[in-house]
């Protein structure tokens, strides 16, 4: 059973892809560029995209779909980044002219067969939390929630949005882009754990990761935990409501961009490991769901003939570009 292999190098992806083309084995495996943020990138544990690509060997004893003729993943994900441009750290916008160029010269040059995309979560945290409830006290969720639509941010997240699924749709117009939704977070104001077990050396320089939520909602919602916890699902409800599914319904991308839906799956607070991310376990729970939804949206060649049966093998290859 073919195992899945970590490359750094673009030059690599490039390397191994033209292997499997002089082999004729482009055919039968499905090329994937991902981009995205933490989900994808996090290195505390095994991601969503990590379990994606290699799931593990009790899925397939159990019947779980996986990628039965292996995968090819050109991944450029970096935890932090943020879907909508920024002034503050504009290097660390995915869908931006620049960023969205540079991956537009690789998706046309290569035959992917789905881009897969985590973003948007960062896009309400953190400092820019802090500044939109700036000043406000003694809120409930819901004024919480409102006041954070009223901010128009929804509306800049979703021409973001729209901006790289509309490039990349145009670029090749029946290759499918799939988003996903955030499960509700439920250790808010938890920061993450940081140990040489997840970060390894680097875990020495850095002292901690987050909370991006909590400090910036305590002294403005008021109810406690409950209450943050509700907030939270309103605003990945927003999300979804503002951002993904009128993207799925927009007529200009042909039906080709469509969301998994992640949402009410990890309900206990031992399924998370901090603020914002879900334990391996839980990322690998989540991870089966949206393996399903991405397999029906390849080729059926690419699909493993075994996956007709929802049984598959582990993917062969994975590029870190």
């Amino acid at each position: 059973m073919p195992q899945s292999s970590a490359l750094s190098q673009r030059g690599q992806f490039r390397q191994m892809y033209m292997g499997l083309k002089a082999q004729h084995r482009l055919e039968s495996t499905p090329v994937i560029l991902c981009e995205g943020d933490s989900w994808f990138s996090t290195p505390l544990a095994m991601n969503l995209l990590d379990w994606i690509v290699s799931p593990a060997p009790e899925d397939e004893e159990r019947g779980v779909p996986q990628f039965g003729n292996g995968g090819l993943f050109f991944r450029v994900e970096r935890s932090g980044d943020q879907a909508a441009p920024q002034t503050e750290r504009p290097g660390r916008s995915m869908f931006t002219k620049n960023n969205v160029d540079d991956l537009l010269g690789w998706f046309t040059r290569y035959a992917f067969d789905a881009v897969l995309l985590s973003a948007g979560g960062n896009d309400f945290v953190d400092t820019w939390l802090h500044r939109a409830l700036a000043g406000r006290t003694d809120l409930n969720a819901r004024q919480a929630f409102d006041a954070i639509v009223a901010t128009g941010r929804y509306d800049e997240v979703r021409e973001a949005y729209a901006y790289f699924v509309g490039a990349f749709h145009k670029a090749r117009p029946g290759v499918p882009i799939l988003a996903h939704t955030y499960d509700y977070p439920r250790l808010i104001g938890t920061e993450a754990a940081l140990g040489l077990g997840n970060l390894g050396v680097a875990a020495l320089l850095k002292k901690s990761m987050g909370p991006w939520i909590g400090p910036n909602i305590e002294h403005v919602i008021d109810g406690g935990i409950e209450a943050w916890r509700a907030f939270a699902r309103l605003l990945i409800d927003g999300f979804v409501e503002r951002v993904l599914h009128p993207l799925k319904e927009d007529a200009r991308f042909g039906g080709m961009f469509d969301y998994v839906d992640l949402r009410g799956n990890l309900t206990a607070d031992a399924q998370w490991h901090d603020e914002m991310h879900p334990t391996e376990a839980g990322f690998h729970e989540l991870a089966v769901i949206f393996r399903t939804v991405l397999l029906a949206k390849l080729p059926p060649g690419k699909r493993g003939a075994e996956n007709d049966d929802a049984i598959g093998r582990r993917g062969q290859g994975v590029i870190t570009a």
